[in-house]
């Protein structure tokens, strides 16, 4: 049977040692477990000790993502009619569309979809022109505009005003070394050159045979 007196002795050890433990956490007292994490001696020769793991980062996940560099050209975006082939709904044939067109009302801005250069102002019966360069070889084209804002080699951001719409549908274009890609793809992603934004249109489809 055991003695009670050593058991009682063996606690008091233990009682011991766990005060001592705190008195030296609190005074501050290096231990040589943490001279080893800590010493760059250590480090250097390999005897360093792994220190402890520190906590995944729990801050908002809106600080991790990256800002887009792309915006729409207008404030208020409803599609009237996407990049690609359609029948038109007149003369009932194939027709291509190369830029999106977006519903608005007259007199709107029209806004710069990213970062650029202003490089030409064209003019036609529907109204102004403005292509804006944004380096790599991209360049967007944005109208009818009524009036335009800016002029040739003046550099714009995103969002910036290029002037106001001259009728109820913008059209934006966008080309890669001058050929014209769907421009939701440069819209969904970073404005930069990979490989898919260098994707052509298709082929329009086969003609109906006729009776």
């Amino acid at each position: 049977m055991r003695d009670p007196g050593l058991n009682r002795a063996w606690l008091c050890v233990l009682a011991l040692a766990s005060l001592v433990g705190c008195e030296r956490e609190s005074a501050g007292v290096t231990t040589e477990f943490e001279k080893r994490v800590e010493s760059p001696s250590a480090i250097e020769s390999g005897d360093a000790v792994a220190a402890p793991a520190t906590a995944a980062f729990d801050g908002p996940l809106a600080a991790l993502r990256p800002s887009p560099w792309t915006s729409w050209p207008l404030e208020n975006v409803d599609p009237e009619a996407f990049a690609g082939w359609r029948i038109n709904p007149t003369s009932g044939k194939y027709e291509r569309i190369d830029g999106l067109q977006l519903r608005c009302e007259p007199g709107v801005f029209a806004l710069s979809i990213a970062d650029g250069r202003v490089v030409s102002l064209e003019h036609d019966q529907a109204g102004e022109w403005v292509t804006i360069d944004h380096g790599q070889g991209i360049d967007s084209r944005v109208g009818p505009l009524a009036e335009s804002g800016v002029h040739e080699q003046l550099p714009v951001s995103r969002g910036a005003a290029l002037g106001t719409t001259a009728g109820r549908v913008l059209e934006l274009r966008i080309r890669v070394d001058g050929v014209d890609i769907d421009p939701l793809q440069a819209l969904r992603q970073p404005l930069q050159r990979w490989p898919a934004l260098q994707q052509r249109l298709p082929p329009p489809p086969p003609a109906a045979d006729t009776p």
